[in-house]
């Protein structure tokens, strides 16, 4: 059992008790408190929370705040101990429960982290390599060794939640070469640099292109730790959004050629019968296609349909409209 403020839960048993109590939440609240429990003390972003929950549609932000609200007045959270991070997501601060000696999320589910991606150290030097990878198992961290690009490029790494922590000098080109490439083939990994004689001119270039981090050898081990947990992060976060995009764009090609140009429209904001006049269409057949298209993108609401095309590329993102705004 896990205590938050007066409220007992049991995560295994999908329970909640308030004050002796039983409370009932609904299955969509208990996971997004399950998600905030594996990564305590932690921001989770409200797009981790909202696919987690949602992981087979696409749903405004207000259903997730609408959850959060119910966790905190159904269990009695403040807002110190379920914190909101204005404009970025949610953190459930544990230091404020206690626990009794059951497995809890500090013990347990804190080192979950560890499981949602796998390291991949490239460097030439045999010596270093095998440190890395030694020193990152024994911290329980799945890491594999590589001796060139090349060699990296050979595995599998990339069909899975992936980052790298890469040499910036390597026999065979370097490591820039290796980020480069994986941009090209629009696998952006996250990328923490590692160099034995760094510059201000090359860490920069390092993170503008989108380096998670810049280490200089001999590696501090706490730093390592800190770059790599972050690194890890990012990559299931990344790898989960490349599964939401795939899934919507295989659902999109299951749409007839007439229902993408209907689509296409409807997110231009054309009404059902400017769609039927341009098209040479019935009023009425607009509608049965527009009815499918719901059905075979899993959308339930036109704002449904407007997310998806942002996930397509089909419209600007949130972001893109605030800066021609």
């Amino acid at each position: 059992m896990i205590q938050l403020g007066e409220a007992w839960l049991s995560v295994e048993r999908r329970e909640a008790f308030l004050h002796g109590r039983p409370v009932r939440l609904g299955s969509r609240a208990f996971t997004i408190l399950e998600a905030l429990l594996s990564s305590p003390n932690r921001l989770v972003t409200k797009d981790e929370l909202i696919r987690t929950t949602w992981p087979d549609t696409v749903v405004e932000e207000n259903n997730l705040q609408v959850q959060i609200s119910t966790l905190r007045k159904l269990l009695g959270l403040d807002q110190q101990l379920l914190e909101t991070v204005p404009r970025r997501g949610y953190r459930l601060n544990l230091a404020h429960a206690a626990r009794d000696d059951m497995p809890t999320a500090t013990t347990a589910d804190s080192e979950a982290w560890k499981a949602q991606a796998s390291v991949h150290v490239v460097d030439d030097e045999p010596a270093v390599r095998a440190g890395l990878v030694r020193l990152l198992r024994s911290m329980g961290i799945s890491a594999t060794g590589h001796d060139s690009a090349a060699a990296f490029l050979a595995s599998s790494a990339l069909e899975a939640p992936t980052c790298l922590l890469l040499d910036v000098r390597l026999h065979e080109g370097s490591g820039f070469d290796l980020q480069e490439e994986l941009i090209r083939r629009q696998a952006t990994l996250p990328i923490v640099f590692m160099t034995g004689f760094g510059t201000i001119d090359m860490s920069v270039r390092a993170m503008k292109a989108g380096a998670e981090g810049f280490l200089t050898k001999p590696v501090d081990e706490q730093q390592l730790l800190v770059a790599v947990r972050e690194a890890m992060e990012q990559a299931h976060r990344r790898h989960a959004e490349s599964a939401l995009i795939r899934s919507v764009r295989n659902r999109y090609a299951g749409l007839t050629e007439r229902e993408q140009q209907i689509f296409a429209l409807l997110l231009s904001g054309r009404l059902n019968k400017e769609i039927a006049s341009e098209l040479s269409l019935q009023e009425v057949t607009v509608k049965v296609h527009k009815k499918h298209i719901m059905t075979k993108l899993a959308a339930k609401t036109l704002v449904d349909l407007l997310m998806i095309g942002r996930a397509l590329g089909m419209l600007p993102t949130l972001h893109q409209q605030a800066e021609l705004a």
